[in-house]
């Protein structure tokens, strides 16, 4: 049987660790609340995708979920910071590279870009009522109608992750 004394102690002890655990997420969060975090709907089967992927399907590809369902990608506005961002870093694409590669696949007929929706608010209700598909937003901005997933295994915040500003 515990004595008060080491029932104080060790709720105080588990307190403090949780606490020391909470301040340094929160930490971790704030220093990333500009990297980009890629949303789908919360009741979404999607997890995880990799870079590869998210890329795949940005350009173009029709890539599937897990229930064999198409994805669909949706952008923010061309001159957001956030899709330039997303373009550099997940295409590897200035703007002006993007809409050449854009005009070269309708010449060809293969296909169009991501529909656009913005502002960040309004891209997350659309994602979030449809349940196959992906955007991206600032992490600072994730409201609770979407979910965050992984990247190649990583949420913003990791280290490894490729998304971080």
């Amino acid at each position: 049987m515990l004595t008060r004394r080491q029932f104080v102690k060790g709720a105080l002890g588990a307190v403090a660790g949780l606490t020391h655990g909470l301040g340094s997420t929160v930490a971790r969060a704030q220093a990333n609340a500009d990297s980009l975090a890629i949303v789908v709907a919360k009741e979404s089967p999607i997890l995880t995708l990799s870079e590869y992927e998210l890329k795949k399907l940005y350009l173009g590809t029709n890539i599937t979920g897990p229930t064999g369902t198409r994805i669909i990608p949706f952008n923010q506005a061309p001159s957001s910071p956030d899709r330039v961002l997303f373009e550099s870093r997940v295409l590897g694409m200035t703007p002006d590279e993007v809409a050449r590669y854009w005009i070269d696949r309708k010449i060809r007929g293969q296909g169009v870009p991501p529909k656009v929706v913005s502002p960040a608010d309004l891209l997350q209700k659309v994602v979030s009522r449809l349940e196959h598909s992906i955007a991206y937003v600032r992490v600072g901005q994730v409201s609770g109608d979407v979910r965050v997933i992984a990247i190649d295994g990583h949420l913003p915040g990791d280290g490894s992750y490729g998304l971080s500003v």
